[in-house]
């Protein structure tokens, strides 16, 4: 199994959780209230950072993943630019739900998801890629971002694949919100039962 297939299937795993508290899980808060459109407001500024730094790794990375080891773009200021973005991604996605036990949920889940994930990749870039990888590690942090050797091509070529998964992420991220919007009018109308108002 694929170190991507794991991932996913792990995620997958853990995804029900987050459904349920999305569900059925609200603050105290009023929906119009100031703190709810302040913690909104905050997610969707994480949900378009996290998007935009998803979206400027795929171009780079995008179909070359195991046959060039890819060091310039986001790749030059982190060795993780994708799970970055993703993990800014679940911050917003916490956040717009105004949902803080979402929020713990996922960092409880994503960091060692995550963790795990990257350790296995660094084993298979490290078989793949043996002198070149060592040396980039040694210039290139693994999460923390480093300007100190960005550097970056006048042109990069995409693939088709990778387009089409930056049209994907930009849909589901843009959906967000709406999901939000959607499950709020359905349980301020008892159609959806909020099981627990968290202080």
């Amino acid at each position: 199994m694929s170190i991507r297939k794991v991932r996913v299937l792990l995620l997958r795993l853990f995804a029900i959780p987050f459904i349920l508290l999305a569900v059925f899980v609200r603050p105290s808060w009023p929906t119009e209230s100031q703190t709810g459109f302040s913690v909104e407001f905050v997610g969707y500024i994480f949900l378009l950072a996290g998007l935009a730094i998803r979206i400027w790794s795929i171009l780079y990375v995008g179909g070359r993943k195991s046959h060039q080891l890819v060091t310039d773009g986001p790749y030059s200021i982190c060795r993780n630019p994708l799970y970055i973005g993703t993990f800014i991604l679940a911050v917003g996605t916490g956040l717009c739900f105004e949902n803080i036990p979402m929020l713990a949920a996922i960092l409880l889940v994503f960091v060692p998801v995550h963790l795990v994930v990257v350790r296995l990749e660094e084993k298979h870039l490290e078989t793949l890629f043996p002198t070149e990888y060592a040396l980039y590690k040694q210039k290139v942090p693994r999460f923390r971002p480093s300007l100190r050797n960005f550097k970056q091509k006048k042109e990069v070529v995409v693939s088709v694949r990778a387009i089409r998964r930056i049209m994907v992420d930009t849909i589901a991220v843009l959906m967000i919100p709406q999901i939000e919007d959607f499950l709020e009018v359905l349980q301020a109308n008892s159609v959806i039962p909020v099981l627990w108002h968290f202080p």
